[in-house]
């Protein structure tokens, strides 16, 4: 099944990974999340404390079958055990964290960013 850019045959990478929800919503569209690695910055403990849905939608995520990983920092990835021992289809980085507190769905902060 293909979403945008994404097939469920693909092995799929996300790093930059906020509450999960991009990994969740690719994971719900091709049923299930066995082609997906997703990988956050943040460890599990503070994951949960900026992201108030991150644990519904990491244990969703487990459930169907995805592969999380937290501490994963995207420009050293070469140095994951892991991650080096595999082989993807897709490396997805979406919009990253801007580094500031406030509303980050701005429509005039996302259209300087794009």
């Amino acid at each position: 099944m293909w979403t945008n850019c994404y097939c469920s045959a693909h092995k799929i990478l996300l790093v930059g990974e906020g509450d999960f929800s991009f990994s969740l919503y690719l994971a719900t569209a091709f049923g299930s999340a066995f082609n997906i690695v997703a990988t956050s910055l943040d460890s599990y403990a503070v994951l949960l404390k900026k992201y108030r849905k991150a644990q519904s939608n990491v244990k969703k995520l487990k459930k169907v079958g995805a592969t999380i990983l937290h501490e994963i920092d995207a420009t050293r990835m070469k140095y994951e055990v892991f991650l080096s021992n595999h082989k993807f289809d897709r490396i997805v980085f979406n919009f990253p964290h801007a580094g500031f507190k406030g509303k980050e769905d701005n429509p005039a902060l996302i259209r300087f960013n794009h």
